[in-house]
């Protein structure tokens, strides 16, 4: 969090991926580059997925602050914990980091947004 380090990547807004706290998803590559084992201890972490099956990830608790960063406006920094998937292709946002960066979702198949 306090690293210095960031990347700049595009996000998907995840209706179906809920938590309890903020919470972005991300693949391998993201957590080598951030070296996110640096800034806080690794978990495995359990997830149901949406076809009820259990999935472990590691969990990085409030390990990353996140913004979106648009043409006209910035909404952030948001404190997440960072969920690593070695299956994640996109990174992906939850509905609690969703809500704090004050998204809100028009045309989920669209991918229409606004603030």
């Amino acid at each position: 969090m306090d690293s210095g380090r960031s990347i700049e990547t595009i996000g998907i807004a995840n209706s179906g991926f809920i938590g309890i706290e903020p919470e972005i998803l991300v693949p391998n590559n993201i957590e080598r580059e951030l070296r996110l084992h640096e800034i806080a201890e690794p978990k495995i972490h359990t997830k149901i997925a949406g076809d009820g099956r259990e999935v472990e990830l590691i969990k990085y608790r409030n390990s990353a602050k996140v913004s979106i960063i648009t043409e006209d406006r910035v909404e952030g920094p948001i404190t997440c914990s960072v969920l690593v998937s070695p299956r994640a292709r996109y990174v992906l946002l939850n509905d609690k980091l969703l809500g704090r960066l004050k998204v809100v979702l028009l045309d989920f198949g669209e991918g229409i947004w606004c603030f």
